[in-house]
């Protein structure tokens, strides 16, 4: 590459380039790279003074790969190598972890981080004395992935320490240095819990991050010792929502990895004396969640006073769900566990619901009882309290004070968002347990409350959660409560008709009836029960709304179950209530976008082999296509386009292209019009569409024929052998002549030209396959091209497309016609399409469809200062030079 051009990209590309090579870990490679290539001798050049740190910061970071995937780490032939050969290179790697610029001191310590693995850079590192220096400003560094890359350093330090405690290795030694010289413990606490600084703390927890991700018996030797945790809960009642998102994030962490929890998060919640130490490790990480859950969120629940307390409380008890399933073995403590956690949950969302009952549909199920928390603890001792509910419904629905009026007024939002996730995490892990629970009808309560779900996040949550707790009642191939379920889909057919529903909500809601059809039980009750119907009658009603984008949500849901990955059942119900003629009157609605949408719909059917019978049953196919003329000529391209596709459906999925030729669907063998559709069409993508069109005509014409020939001559071979009767017939009209009577040919031929790069690749790759068809079928028009000779006839086509102007197709309808006229000539239609598609030059067809073709072509012309620009008179007087030259 240029010297004097330091391009960022080309320079990343050529890194992600050669570390792929790396990656290989290939011996064979390796040697080649640092013998042949001398591959160090290059990267010590680029680090030389005077040069772009850009250029350095790449070679940094390609030394870093070459030190990870060192095929032999036990010889450190790279690493001895640098030490003995390339000293140079060390001295800018720990130089330069402080440098100037970030992307420098990133790449010194992406390279330091691998190199550390090698006992002798661990030793190189003591002996510069500068390693306690380097970690203390890289972890105050004002750039996120200067401090990242840092934290990963120490945790490839943490994670070469020696297991064997009488055995002292030099990371262990670099590791003590770091403790004593920096006290690294209390510099990652002060940064934990600098109150001032929200960019320190959340480095803090990025440190533990990096650490807990590592999941390694020597990461959490080091975070039991380091005692980092003690102080923990502080930050997860953090007023920053990012430093409590990154604490709730690293406690998932601690009770995925660690085996007991309580170990690590401190001596604050030291296990109980009940706890036996000898109990399997299932059992004790029971107990240490059980534990957890009895002394912080009791203790944070309990700030009644503090709505934020309830939702760090909430967000605890979610990251605890995900560990405790990963048990394989669970006790009966554990299932109490879980029951109790469910119970929590439900008594938390209870508590929240804004509104009573009489302000709502009587209709609607409503669950009124009140939620007991299981267990005999201290957590369920205090929320089964009398009266203390409706302490906690007090302080959501009280007002937030000026401070916090900004997120305050969505507080208990938040709360039933994190309540109804780790709902949805319990119905999918745990069904049993969710089987037993009312968490329908407290679901279903929340769908009631207008003003809970007047924020859309808590509208999805709940049409999310909904179909996964209900799916928990189903067992052995029976719904255990049906009663339940007509009371669910009551709450959603009243939402459906609810005038205030938009576009969103039905979305959501329609997306929640498809989770339905999904499930064979639940799909099969909606298909064949009045419900089913009900659900029919308020999807009709919905599609005469006054909004447009309601009718649109309504049609793509009925076309969505179709799809090849769709719901059977949803099929069937979509047949049973006359679905598709419903969609076939939306064809001409007032709204171009509901016509679109009608027509992909009925793409997405035709391609269902279920969706083409119910079609040809009601004679859809034949009304679809007498449609399609007026569609086509909308005055909205994605329309057109839609029409296009869906054509292009009919002829090559269906095979029906007889059905575009009768039924008063002329246009569509009118050459003028597919000229005009495909050439002059101001949309390139239904140029595109077009092309595509034609050549499905070709094909499905060239598959009718070879059909027909087939026919033709089984019937020969039934003859008797009588002579007389050997005589051939008048072959019938090939169907291929359709592609010509459309002048497919010639049109292909002229798309080849247009100004746009994608309708002339869509062209010639059509032309390259029709080109190749024929190349197999040339026994039946070789006597026409024999007559002529090959070449002659390409000199006669290239001398006619010489005299023939370009682009006359279109505009003149006496035009020079590449189609033989079936009437006045003898030859076969493909003859001399043939020799026309001998005679391109498709080399130079597929260079003006190639980007980076016609990228060269721009930077081949001369300078546009020497050429565009040049001045005619004084220098500098009067000149038109743009800055960018």
């Amino acid at each position: 590459m240029p010297k004097n051009i330091v391009d960022d990209t080309r320079h990343e590309k050529v890194l992600s380039y050669v570390s792929a090579f790396i990656a290989q870990a290939d011996p064979a490679l390796m040697f080649i790279m640092l013998r042949k290539w001398a591959i160090l001798d290059i990267l010590q050049a680029c680090l030389a003074q005077g040069q772009d740190h850009r250029v350095s910061c790449v070679a940094m970071r390609l030394l870093g790969f070459l030190l990870q995937y060192d095929t032999d780490p036990e010889k450190a032939s790279i690493w001895t190598l640098l030490q003995t050969q390339y000293p140079a290179i060390l001295t800018f790697m720990i130089e330069n972890t402080d440098g100037e610029e970030a992307l420098t001191r990133y790449s010194c310590w992406f390279a330091l981080e691998r190199a550390v693995k090698y006992d002798g850079a661990a030793q190189w590192l003591l002996s510069s004395g500068k390693v306690a220096g380097m970690v203390s400003g890289a972890l105050k560094d004002d750039s996120s992935y200067v401090l990242e890359a840092a934290c990963q350093f120490l945790v490839a330090i943490i994670d070469n320490r020696s297991i064997d405690p009488l055995h002292h290795t030099a990371h262990d030694t670099l590791m003590d240095t770091l403790l004593e010289s920096i006290s690294l413990y209390k510099l990652i606490h002060a940064m934990m819990t600098d109150q001032d600084s929200e960019r320190n703390r959340v480095a803090g927890l990025e440190f533990l991050w990096m650490v807990c991700s590592a999941k390694s018996d020597r990461g959490t030797a080091f975070m039991q010792h380091s005692q980092l945790f003690f102080t923990y809960m502080d930050l997860l009642m953090d007023d920053s929502r990012l430093v409590r998102g990154r604490a709730l994030d690293v406690l998932s962490l601690v009770l995925e990895s660690t085996a007991n929890p309580l170990s690590v998060l401190g001596k604050d919640i030291a296990p109980s004396d009940a706890m036996d130490a000898d109990v399997s490790d299932n059992q004790c990480q029971v107990d240490c969640f059980n534990h957890l859950l009895e002394s912080n969120v009791l203790s944070l629940i309990t700030l009644t006073d503090s709505l934020k307390a309830l939702h760090v409380a909430t967000s605890i008890i979610d990251v605890m769900i995900k560990p405790l399933s990963q048990s394989s073995e669970m006790h009966g403590a554990g299932t109490q566990f879980k029951d109790i956690i469910l119970s929590t949950v439900l008594w938390i969302i209870q508590a929240l619901q804004e509104s009573s009952a009489a302000d709502h549909d009587p209709n609607v199920f409503r669950h009124t009882e009140k939620i007991v928390v299981q267990g005999g603890g201290k957590l369920a001792k205090q929320l089964n309290q009398a009266g203390f509910q409706d302490l906690v419904k007090t302080q959501s629905r009280a007002k937030p004070s000026r401070g916090a009026a900004s997120r305050g007024g969505m507080l208990p939002k938040t709360i039933v968002l994190s309540a109804l996730k780790a709902l949805q995490t319990l119905s999918t892990l745990f069904p049993q347990v969710v089987e037993k629970s009312t968490a329908i009808g407290v679901v279903l309560s929340i769908l009631s409350d207008t003003k809970l779900c007047s924020d859309q996040r808590v509208f999805k949550a709940c049409l999310t959660t909904l179909p996964a707790v209900l799916k928990t009642k189903l067992h052995n191939g029976l719904l255990l409560d049906e009663q339940l379920f007509a009371g669910t889909m009551k709450t959603i057919l009243g939402l459906i008709k609810r005038p205030a529903s938009g576009s969103t909500s039905l979305r959501l809601i329609l997306t929640a009836i498809q989770e339905f059809f999904m499930d064979k039980i639940l799909g099969g009750i909606l298909a064949h029960e009045k419900v089913g119907q009900d659900l029919a009658s308020a999807l009709g009603m919905k599609l005469y709304d006054m909004e447009w984008d309601v009718r649109d949500n309504v049609v793509e849901f009925i076309g969505n179950l179709f799809v090849v990955s769709g719901p059977d059942r949803g099929v069937e119900w979509a047949l049973k209530n006359d679905q598709l003629e419903v969609i076939f009157q939306k064809l001409l609605d007032e709204e171009a976008y509901v016509r679109a949408a009608s027509i992909h719909a009925f793409e997405i059917i035709m391609r269902d082999p279920r969706g083409w019978n119910g079609m040809r049953e009601k004679n859809l196919e034949e009304r679809l296509s007498a449609q399609l003329p007026s569609l086509i000529r909308d005055s909205e391209a994605f329309v057109r386009r839609a029409v296009l596709e869906a054509m292009i459906c009919l002829v090559s999925e269906r095979e029906s292209g007889v059905i575009l030729m009768v039924n008063g669907t002329d246009l569509f063998v009118d050459a003028k019009f597919m000229s005009r559709l495909t050439l002059d069409d101001s949309d390139w993508e239904v140029r595109i569409r077009a092309c595509e069109f034609i050549a499905a005509v070709w094909e499905h014409c060239l598959a009718l024929d070879e059909k027909a020939d087939y026919r033709v001559r089984a019937a020969k071979r039934l003859k008797d052998s009588d002579s007389d009767n050997l005589e051939d017939t008048t072959p019938p009209r090939p169907s291929t002549w359709w592609f010509y009577d459309i002048k497919g040919d010639q049109i292909l031929v002229e798309a080849s030209r247009d100004s746009s790069r994608l309708v002339r690749l869509a062209s010639v790759e059509t032309l390259k396959k029709i080109k190749a068809s024929l190349d197999q079928r040339q026994d039946s028009f070789t006597r026409d091209v024999a007559a002529n000779g090959v070449g002659d006839v390409q000199d006669a086509t290239e001398d006619k497309q010489r005299k023939r102007p370009v682009g006359d197709l279109a505009g003149h309808e006496d035009s020079p016609s590449i189609s033989p006229d079936p009437n006045t000539t003898g030859q076969h239609p493909h003859a001399e399409f043939y020799a026309v598609l001998c005679g391109l030059n498709f080399e130079r067809l597929d260079a003006t469809t190639s980007v980076e073709q016609l990228y060269e072509e721009v930077l081949n012309v001369e300078r546009p200062e020497d050429v565009v620009m040049t001045e005619s008179e004084k220098a500098n007087d009067g000149n038109n030079i743009l800055d960018c030259y």
